[in-house]
């Protein structure tokens, strides 16, 4: 658990979820963590106890009601927790669980978003944009390179929306701009009109672009540092306009507001 939460592998198929609450929403999106960490004194919390009531099972077996395997509970010292838990003031739960399989859509509906990262690197970010995917409802996140989507910064940034939105993320032995070229070209197969966003070049995204688009839209957002490469495969161009000296958005509010501005006539 210990290396999940400091040197999680982007490929890892297991990973740590950190809160009752995050786990609670796991567990209602269907996910059964197959351990639960905390400590004796946080035993007797109404939160910590109502996720051991909903994943133990009532006697002493090693299976549920439906024969699968109960959760394992595994209580530590108070020193132990802290030295886990990947927070300063954390919280008394923490989970192991399989890391949710997301695949490329096949087939995208006309009014379909996708939210495409390359490259971002603050897994506070990548979370944040993922929240902002299941606000705007889109149909998935793919990301290609940059942070673990599962890393501990990640998913509490997402608030519990990386459990609900199909997160699909590309290979890890290819290079972020192949992975987001292949990526692109799924996309564009299944339907996809690329919308790159771009801080300097591109249509301003008030003039419609995104709100009166055809089809379902694949929207593309770059790294913090470096935006999008020049030569990434974009049918279209968007970028916001900014008053004063300010260069650009910070890559989650750029995301916000180009996901909201392609469901403003797409709701």
């Amino acid at each position: 658990m210990r290396r999940l939460l400091r040197r999680r592998a982007p490929g890892d198929p297991t990973v740590v979820l950190e809160s009752p609450r995050i786990i609670s929403e796991a567990l209602t999106a269907g996910i059964a963590p197959s351990l639960l960490v905390t400590t004796d004194s946080a035993l007797s919390s109404p939160q910590v106890s109502e996720i051991l009531q909903r994943t133990l099972p009532d006697n002493a077996s090693n299976s549920d009601r439906d024969g699968s395997k109960a959760s394992e509970v595994l209580v530590v010292t108070e020193q132990a927790f802290r030295s886990l838990a990947p927070s300063v003031n954390p919280q008394p739960l923490l989970a192991l669980m399989g890391r949710p399989q997301a695949a490329m859509p096949a087939v995208l509906d006309a009014d379909d978003l996708v939210l495409v990262l390359v490259g971002v690197t603050d897994p506070g970010n990548t979370g944040t944009i993922i929240r902002a995917a299941e606000a705007c409802d889109a149909r998935c996140v793919v990301v290609a390179g940059g942070a673990d989507p599962w890393a501990p910064k990640a998913v509490r940034a997402s608030a519990g929306s990386i459990l609900r939105v199909p997160v699909v993320q590309t290979s890890a032995t290819s290079t972020t701009s192949e992975a987001a070229a292949a990526a692109l070209e799924q996309l564009r197969s299944a339907g996809a009109v690329i919308v790159a966003a771009d801080a300097h070049k591109g249509e301003d995204y008030n003039s419609g672009v995104l709100a009166e688009a055809r089809g379902p839209v694949a929207l593309v957002l770059g790294s913090e540092s470096h935006g999008l490469a020049a030569g990434l495969p974009a049918d279209q161009r968007v970028r916001i306009p900014l008053a004063g000296n300010t260069e650009s958005l910070n890559v989650a509010m750029a995301a916000t507001l180009l996901a909201f501005e392609y469901r403003r006539k797409h709701a």
